[in-house]
């Protein structure tokens, strides 16, 4: 009966048994991916691999060559460029220019530089290293078109050539048989730019679910990430379409005019098709409640595969042509739009036509066809995509003001790779800029780094620091103090000078929220409790006099340092004043990631602030409380050591006025225990100086920092 078949049939059928195969491996694969907390992807990507020539072709080469025949697979290739159309258009629309525009400068800072850092190193280093060996490829002849011959071939491409012509001359229909092979030599431009942008890739869905199951949305550092992931993608994507222009077989004259076309084409695509969009599918959606009908569905359906077709017309891959009608689909006022698209998208691209695309992806990949000499070239090559997008995102956070934790947090989430990853990869390959031993590496570079980004990334900025951040930005968004200052007395007749310094470091402003907090001996007796409460309220008297809101928190205690602790905890505050018999209490403190002052001297007689420049945290620390009490006794502030011109800037803009000289009578601050005041650094980020005086003055951001 099979045999009875039509050509079709037999490969409607194969596409069947492929899909039953892909489909029960992958699920099996994401139950165990999941348990681990990897991204699912990388689970599909093995599987894909799996089933190629690195794995099941080397145990069992039969089973292979009758689910993954040659002559099956531009079938299968159909149908997962489909599946990658529709997956494009869903990241496309992931991109919301809104978030981009609202980031601003910042967003668009770290994703230049975090692509032109890894760009750089890609072209210029391992497009030299790498061009000669792989520059030799194995493509299908195309009638008319002479491609460029290779000066000396690579055993690969003869063995696929062979391959090839043995696989035509066995097949009886020659309507059934592949194309032949020849073999074609890349240019150094191309070659260098497709390598260079394969080290600029950012995962957008792989880095939304880190952040969603991080809670990392609920931190503005949330949104600048979604932001530079955007910006980041457009910029890939845009370098990968001149990496395909420049692949063809045209002359420079033909590139410039396929770029051209493609400017052309994005201009109509946001000023002509763009409206039309909001008028024929986001109007209608608003009137119908929020309800995604199956015309405005259809009228989407049409713009993708058109975009999809007009861009590979024009010269570039259609999956270009995909990502931009995502991006081009109007959002504004349309709750939940996103989302209703890509729950009836994803259950086809994602679940049943992507995982052919990894299978496709997978035949390409032949572990076994690396040798020992392949080693250090692979090596180079995860090395140089880890250190360029880390290294670039990670120092235009820090350049931007991202503080330092969050900035390696950035570092690491913009090294994620995943199905992004692949889908240029393919294009590279399927364009002939590649050969299949150098895709293998590339598809390595790919696992690597998307596996490593969830657990990098706890390392660099783990839970107890994003906790922290997290609880501080909910206390923003309910709270209007914007200083927090805890006061731990222990003896309140001696007290005052922190009472003084909690003041000053809160600006004497109603904006400012101090806590007294005061732990005494189990068996006082009532009368020791009431003079406590008594010099407590002297205490709370001059905080209040200063401008500020106080409370007092009064009670006995079992384990003084315990409670202390658990205290602070739950208060949370920028800074803890402590008197100088209490240093038990500095570490455990400063460990909870609050800054903790310590001084016994009083502020009525001060004539200057006297403060150290640097860059440690504790330096910067010691600058912002000097400035802090210049700003509130209105007296100058001398800075021995030096100051950078930005860090002198930044703090003129604030309205301190710098002297050159000491003055008698200075107050000393700084993180030596012969200072007046002496700061002990939390475990935390530095936040810029203008965002923790940000009530002080009305000024744009300064950021203080080593950088």
């Amino acid at each position: 009966m099979i045999a009875e078949l039509t050509a079709q049939e037999k490969h409607f059928l194969a596409l069947l048994l492929c899909l039953a195969v892909v489909l029960t491996a992958g699920q099996l694969v994401a139950i165990v991916f999941r348990a681990i907390k990897q991204p699912v992807v990388i689970g599909e990507v093995l599987v894909g691999i799996a089933l190629g020539p690195s794995l099941l072709g080397q145990i069992a080469p039969g089973v292979r060559d009758y689910l993954f025949n040659t002559i099956d697979i531009p079938f299968f290739k159909l149908v997962a460029s489909l599946g990658l159309v529709l997956f494009m258009f869903i990241v496309g629309m992931e991109v919301d220019l809104e978030v981009v525009r609202r980031s601003g400068k910042r967003a668009a800072a770290i994703s230049l530089t975090s692509i032109a850092v890894p760009f750089a190193l890609g072209f210029f280093l391992l497009g030299n290293v790498l061009h000669s060996d792989h520059n030799c490829v194995a493509v299908e002849k195309e009638p008319g078109i002479t491609a460029k011959p290779c000066s000396t071939e690579t055993k690969e491409v003869t063995d696929k050539i062979a391959a090839r012509k043995a696989l035509i001359d066995k097949t009886p229909d020659t309507k059934e048989a592949p194309k032949p092979l020849e073999s074609k030599s890349t240019d150094f431009l191309p070659f260098a730019i497709f390598i260079a942008v394969s080290m600029c890739v950012t995962a957008f869905p792989v880095l939304a679910r880190i952040l969603t199951e991080r809670n990392m949305f609920k931190i503005p550092l949330g949104l600048l990430l979604v932001a530079c992931a955007a910006i980041d993608d457009l910029m890939a994507f845009t370098l990968l379409a001149l990496a395909t222009a420049l692949a063809g077989d045209g002359s420079a004259t033909d590139v410039l005019v396929i770029l051209a076309k493609m400017l052309v084409y994005v201009a109509v695509l946001f000023l002509v098709v763009r409206p039309l969009l909001e008028r024929f599918v986001l109007v209608p959606y608003r009137k119908n409640g929020n309800v995604l009908r199956a015309e405005q569905l259809s009228i989407l359906f049409i713009g993708l595969m058109l975009s999809s077709y007009v861009t590979s017309r024009i010269g570039v891959h259609e999956l270009i042509g995909g990502f931009l009608f995502g991006v081009a689909v109007p959002r504004t006022n349309a709750p939940n739009l996103f989302h209703t698209i890509a729950g009836k998208v994803e259950g086809v691209s994602v679940q049943l036509l992507l995982p052919v695309f990894f299978v496709i992806a997978g035949q390409g990949v032949n572990i076994q066809g690396l040798t020992t000499s392949d080693i250090l070239p692979a090596l180079l090559i995860i090395a140089v995509a880890c250190a360029g997008k880390f290294i670039g995102a990670a120092v235009a956070a820090r350049a931007v003001g991202v503080p330092k934790r969050q900035s390696l947090a950035v570092g690491a989430l913009m090294n994620t790779r995943g199905l992004t990853e692949l889908v240029v990869l393919t294009i590279g390959r399927d364009a002939g800029v590649i050969d299949d031993k150098l895709y293998t590496m590339l598809v390595i570079m790919a696992v690597v780094t998307t596996a490593m980004a969830g657990p990098l990334l706890k390392v660099v900025y783990p839970d107890r620091w994003l906790n922290r951040d997290i609880a501080e930005a909910e206390r923003k968004r309910t709270s209007s103090a914007t200083d927090r200052v805890a006061v731990i007395v222990d003896d309140p007749g001696t007290a005052q000078p922190l009472a003084e310094i909690a003041a000053a470091y809160g600006g004497g402003r109603k904006t400012g929220a101090v806590t007294i907090v005061r732990f005494t001996a189990q068996g006082g007796g009532l009368a020791a409790f009431a003079d406590d409460l008594g010099e407590m309220k002297a205490l709370r008297d001059t905080i209040e006099a200063a401008g500020l809101t106080c409370q007092v928190i009064s009670r006995a205690s079992a384990n003084r340092a315990t409670d202390v602790a658990a205290e602070i905890e739950r208060l949370a505050p920028s800074v803890v004043v402590i008197g100088s018999s209490d240093v038990e209490l500095i570490d455990p403190i400063r460990h909870l990631g609050s800054d903790v002052i310590e001084a016994d001297r009083p502020l009525g007689a001060v004539t200057s602030v006297e403060v150290c420049s640097g860059t440690s945290n504790a330096d910067l620390a010691s600058i912002e409380m000097a400035v802090r009490i210049a700003l509130f006794e209105d007296v100058p502030l001398h800075v021995t050591g030096g100051l950078s011109g930005r860090q002198a800037n930044q703090i003129d803009a604030l309205g301190v006025h710098r002297v050159t000289a000491t003055i008698d009578g200075a107050l000393t601050v700084g993180s030596a225990t012969g200072n007046a005041v002496v700061i002990h650094p939390g475990e935390r980020d530095r936040v810029p100086l203008s965002e923790a005086l940000e009530s002080w003055v009305r000024t744009e951001p300064l950021i203080l920092s080593p950088l």
